[in-house]
């Protein structure tokens, strides 16, 4: 266990130093103590300040993030949200809103009736739900998810078809301190959760070896509450450390190409792998062998399409930096391996 939190932190002390510049203040906002790895307010609230952002500020942005995970939302869409709430509160729950402070009124002349995080009108609810961080960020991405498109509009766009306002660029300023208070408290949220599961996992450190059985559990049958989601691609999940290896990556590939890394698979359990034995022939292995069973292998698309090739950017980018968090790519699946060729498999070795 020591030489598992030692490998974490250096994995996530790198990514600080060298990626975001985060320092990791609190090492708990995680609801719960378990697996699912959900940024907790309360803990959120006592973090280091973050791109400006502290305290209260900081416990309404998990609650905005935690809300976009029920909805089984990506972290690009809680970006969308805590960026939304930065341009309409400055993260701050108040009591009023643009009539009070500028006289605005509604088209017809009625004065605005906007409280709360996302300044929200009675039409969107009664005063205590747009007055609850948790009720007022589940109404915003309620919105969101009727939006036609939303997924191919730039953030701000995407906020403005929602909140309506002057200009559709408003939010766009928002964006990068949104981005980094939503990947430093994942990054956090993740660290701590991977300590819970590593407990009930009882299994030893990666170190350098490819996938293989761990926890007395056979291939494609381990326990699922043993597992942590990928908190951008929710239904995706891997042994503890894999999560938290992946979400420091995920910050780092974040912060030079501007959205998370498409995930297409984690985690396979046994009826999984005799799906994809059916589906996918000789390109998919044996049900029970698959490394994938181990919850220590992820497949990984773009954004408009489920696999990328070997001179794809995101494949020359992981070659590049998967290494430094402890992910490989196998030699049977490079080319002139034994095979199959897959650029988008990688797998979780851990940190030598």
């Amino acid at each position: 266990m020591r030489a598992l939190r030692r490998s974490l932190i250096a994995a996530v002390a790198f990514l600080a130093a060298a990626v975001l510049l985060i320092v990791i203040g609190v090492m708990g906002a995680v609801s719960g103590g378990g697996c699912g790895g959900e940024v907790d307010p309360v803990t959120a609230a006592a973090h280091e300040p973050i791109a400006g952002y502290k305290g209260d500020q900081l416990a309404n942005a998990a609650s905005i993030m935690t809300a976009a995970t029920k909805l089984n939302l990506d972290a690009r869409a809680q970006t969308i949200g805590v960026m939304t709430a930065m341009g309409e509160s400055s993260l701050r729950n108040i009591t009023y809103g643009d009539h009070e402070t500028s006289g605005v009124t509604n088209p017809d002349g009625s004065p605005t009736t906007s409280i709360g995080l996302f300044q929200q009108q009675d039409s969107w609810g009664t005063v205590a739900e747009r007055m609850d961080p948790a009720t007022s960020a589940r109404l915003f991405f309620d919105r969101l998810m009727k939006l036609t498109g939303w997924e191919n509009l730039t953030p701000s766009a995407a906020a403005h078809g929602v909140q309506i306002n002057a200009d559709p660029n408003h939010y766009t300023k928002w964006y990068d301190a949104a981005a980094e208070v939503v990947n430093t408290l994942t990054t956090a949220a993740m660290i701590d959760a991977t300590m819970n599961c590593a407990a009930a996992g009882d299994y030893p450190p990666a170190t350098g070896n490819p996938p293989g059985e761990w926890g007395g559990y056979d291939n494609g049958q381990i326990p699922v509450k043993t597992l942590q989601q990928i908190p951008w691609a929710p239904r995706y999940a891997l042994r503890a450390d894999a999560t938290a290896a992946l979400a420091a990556m995920n910050g780092a590939f974040r912060s030079q190409f501007g959205y998370d890394l498409p995930i297409n698979d984690g985690y396979r359990d046994y009826a999984g792998q005799v799906e994809a034995k059916a589906k996918y022939g000789d390109d998919a292995a044996e049900p029970g062998t698959s490394n994938h069973g181990w919850a220590l292998a992820i497949d990984i698309g773009d954004r408009s399409h489920w696999a990328i090739g070997f001179s794809h950017p995101i494949y020359l980018w992981l070659k590049a930096n998967a290494g430094r968090y402890g992910w490989a790519h196998p030699d049977w699946a490079e080319p002139g391996g034994v095979g199959p060729d897959e650029a988008w498999h990688w797998e979780y070795y851990g940190l030598l």
